[in-house]
Parts: C-alpha cells; sequence; structure tokens
C-alpha cells in the first residue's frame, strides 16, 4: 500500500512545485528581487572599493548620497503615494501607468538641479555632473518601474529586470578591463547608468506605449492632484532625515577630503548588512505591533516591543561585535589595507546601529498609537543636534567625529521617544498630551 501511494505523493509535489513555479507568491518574489538589488549594492559598493582606490571611492560616494535624496524625493511625490492610491483602487490603469512614468521623467529635472547644486558645492564639476544626472534618471525609472510592476501583480517582470541590471554590470565592466579600458569614478557611474537603462528599456517601452499611441490618456494633472496630498507629508520627513545624517556626510568629504569619505562610507557597508535587516522587519513587525495594541493594550504592546527588541537586539549586538572588535581586519580584508584606518567610524556606527534599533521599536510605540507627529517631532531634534555637533567634533576627532555626530542625533531622538512615551504614562491631570 506505501509503495503505490508514493507515486501520487510525487505527483502531487511535482504539481505543487510547478504551481509555484508557474505563479509564485508575491512576497516570495519581493524578498527575491530585494535580496538581488540589496545584494548588488552591497557587491558593487565594495567592488568599487577595492578598484577605485580611497579617493576615487570617496568621489563615488559623494555622488551616491546626493543621489540618495534625490531618489527620496521622487519616493514622496511619485512611488510612494502611487503605492497607497493602488492599494486603495486594486488595480493600475495603463493611462496611470503611463502618467506615472512620464511623472517620473518629468521630475527628474528639478532633480537632476538638485543634484548639479550640490555636487558643484561638494567641489565637483564637468563629466561628474553629467554622469551622476544620467544615473539619477536611469535609476529613478527603474525604481518607478519595479514598483508599477510589483503593483500590478507582475513582480516577476521586476525580478527580470533587477537580476538583469546585477549580472549585466559586472560583464560590462570585465569588458572594459579586459578590453585594455580603466573605469575612474566617473566612469563607474557611467556603467551604472548604463546597465540601469539597458535592462529597464524593454519595460519603459511596454509601459510607456500609451503616450505614443494615445498621448491625451496621460494625465500629468491628475496623478499630481492625486500624490501632493498624500506626498506633502513624506517631504519634510525627506529634508530632515537627509539634513541629520547625509548633509553632515557631504560636509565631511568637503572639508575632510574624499579620502576620509571613502573610509567613512566602507565602515557604513559592513554596517549595512544589519541595517537590512532593520528594514525587514517593516514589512511585519508596525502590523503586529498595531494589532497588539488594539487587542490588548498600551500593556501588550510594551509587551510585545520588549520581546521583539529582545529577539532582535542579540543577533544584532553580536553580528556588530564580530564586525567592529577586529574593525582593522574586516576592512583590510574586504576593501584594502588603506581602509583600516578608519575602523573608529566602523566601531561609533556600530553603536549607532543599536540606538537606531532601540529607536525604531520606540517609533513602532507611537506608530501603533496612531500618535506620528511626535516621531517627526523626534527627528526634527535628531537633526537640530547632529548639526549643532558636527563642526565641533569633526574639528575634534576628524571623519570619526562626524559619525559621532550622526550617531548623537540618532540617541537624542530615542531620548526624546522614551520622554514622550513616560510623559503619555503619567495621568492626564498632571501631563500634556502630545499633539497627534
Amino acid at each position: 500500500m506505501p509503495d503505490s501511494q508514493a507515486p501520487s505523493r510525487l505527483a502531487g509535489l511535482r504539481q505543487r512545485v510547478g504551481g509555484l513555479l508557474r505563479r509564485p507568491p508575491a512576497a516570495l518574489v519581493s524578498l527575491a528581487d530585494q535580496g538581488v538589488v540589496s545584494g548588488f549594492g552591497f557587491v558593487s559598493g565594495i567592488a568599487a572599493a577595492r578598484l577605485l582606490g580611497i579617493a576615487e571611492f570617496g568621489h563615488f560616494a559623494m555622488i551616491l548620497i546626493v543621489l540618495a535624496f534625490a531618489q527620496a524625493l521622487h519616493n514622496a511625490l511619485i512611488t510612494a503615494p502611487m503605492m497607497t492610491l493602488v492599494g486603495a483602487r486594486s488595480g493600475v490603469s495603463q493611462a496611470y501607468a503611463a502618467s506615472i512614468l512620464v511623472g517620473a521623467v518629468l521630475l527628474s529635472g528639478p532633480g537632476a538641479v538638485f543634484v548639479v547644486i550640490a555636487l558643484v558645492i561638494g567641489g565637483m564639476s564637468g563629466e561628474t555632473l553629467v554622469a551622476a544626472c544620467a544615473l539619477m534618471l536611469a535609476q529613478n525609472l527603474q525604481f518607478t518601474l519595479r514598483r508599477l510592476r510589483f503593483a500590478q501583480g507582475r513582480g516577476v517582470q521586476a525580478l527580470i529586470m533587477d537580476s538583469a541590471r546585477a549580472v549585466s554590470f559586472p560583464l560590462a565592466a570585465a569588458a572594459v578591463w579586459l578590453g585594455g579600458g580603466t573605469l575612474g569614478g566617473n566612469g563607474f557611474v557611467w556603467l551604472l547608468a548604463a546597465t540601469s537603462f539597458a535592462t529597464s528599456l524593454p519595460l519603459i517601452v511596454a509601459v510607456g506605449r500609451p503616450v505614443l499611441s494615445r498621448p491625451a490618456s496621460v494625465r500629468i494633472g491628475a496623478v499630481l492632484r492625486r500624490h501632493v496630498p498624500l506626498g506633502r507629508w513624506l517631504l519634510p520627513i525627506v529634508f530632515v532625515t537627509f539634513v541629520q545624517e547625509q548633509l553632515v556626510w557631504l560636509v565631511a568629504g568637503a572639508t575632510l577630503g574624499l579620502e576620509a569619505l571613502g573610509g567613512l562610507r566602507a565602515a557604513q557597508y559592513l554596517v549595512g548588512t544589519v541595517l537590512l535587516l532593520l528594514a525587514a522587519t517593516e514589512n511585519v513587525l508596525p502590523v503586529v505591533a498595531a494589532r497588539a495594541y488594539a487587542e490588548g493594550g498600551e500593556a501588550a504592546l510594551r509587551s510585545y516591543l520588549m520581546r521583539t527588541g529582545v529577539k532582535l537586539g542579540l543577533p544584532i549586538a553580536a553580528i556588530l561585535t564580530v564586525l567592529s572588535v577586529p574593525g582593522e581586519t574586516w576592512l583590510t580584508l574586504i576593501f584594502g589595507p588603506d581602509y583600516a584606518a578608519y575602523a573608529t567610524c566602523l566601531r561609533i556606527l556600530s553603536l549607532s546601529v543599536i540606538v537606531v534599533l532601540v529607536r525604531d521599536l520606540a517609533a513602532n510605540f507611537f506608530r501603533a498609537k496612531q500618535n506620528t507627529r511626535v516621531i517627526f517631532e523626534s527627528l526634527c531634534i535628531s537633526m537640530v543636534v547632529s548639526v549643532a555637533l558636527a563642526a565641533p567634533l569633526m574639528g575634534y576627532a576628524g571623519v570619526s567625529g562626524a559619525a559621532a555626530a550622526v550617531g548623537a542625533g540618532h540617541l537624542a531622538s530615542l531620548i526624546y521617544l522614551a520622554w514622550a512615551a513616560r510623559r503619555q504614562a503619567l495621568p492626564a491631570g498632571i501631563r500634556l498630551s502630545p499633539g497627534r
């Protein structure tokens, strides 16, 4: 009897596997795509550090910092509101998708102005400005297409696009070096832009076809009317977080030199492996925290966040200890001997990650209670502290002082959230209720 059941079980297993391959779960596709995108960013960053040298890597890092802000603005006005609206309407029309793509191109104009101004202030000019704007446009389009395809239930196409980019870049770089060419910081940026645009082109054509066949179907004005009310609340957070951290890094690069920025960026890449774990919790933690508060009140919410803090904190602290204590060894092995001098930055950033973990848990306490204003207030305090301490700490400790200033900002925001949580726990007659 068992022998006769074995073929049927095997056939059932094959059928399930075939079904997964034909229609993989959206969550699995999303996880795979994020792994490809994050893995490509991590590996390409290490490759740049090894191949370009520390000064050229600092040049490359400054460009990426500026582009990160431009993409955050793009996300606040285009992709983040789009995902909310799509969820509410349960679908994406061809006209809306084409309008989104056109909007992404148009928004790249103001983005290019910002990129040029920021890099000119940072002492860059000429080819660097053009290459940076090209990469900004290509990455904005690719980011928009990725979100669109997932919103349309076609995440596999986004995974194919991002996988093609991850594969094509090292192949193109290898072809350049085998041909006797060299890639400086600008060449690296150009190659990133070219591979991003080339692998996005099939989806650009597919999504943008209505623009060519029915130009009147593109409604940029309607998109703006829908997106601006949502995006206007995201924009202040983009500016605050940029000033609090990225602006400090730009100032460090401009005043201390590109070598210092390159060393700092290498340390950031190492702790970035842990920050990815924190980013992944955004898919689960806020939902479960809100459910805990709805079902069990503040006591259940605090209990859940405490348990989660222990579960996350112990492995994260262990990983950071392994990275930071022998920091010189890791920086030398992964990036090269020139980077060993920045092990102090790695240790300071590791401590900052622990602070960010606790702060994010505290922020989820207020998110679950739908009190988001206090989170914005905490980020404003973080910005003020980081900017105020940046110059004196950089004068005292160089680039390590810049890292310490940003870490102090994170700590200040955590202290504010803890104070606000304590204040809410007091009787109503004693405290002043924080605004919602």
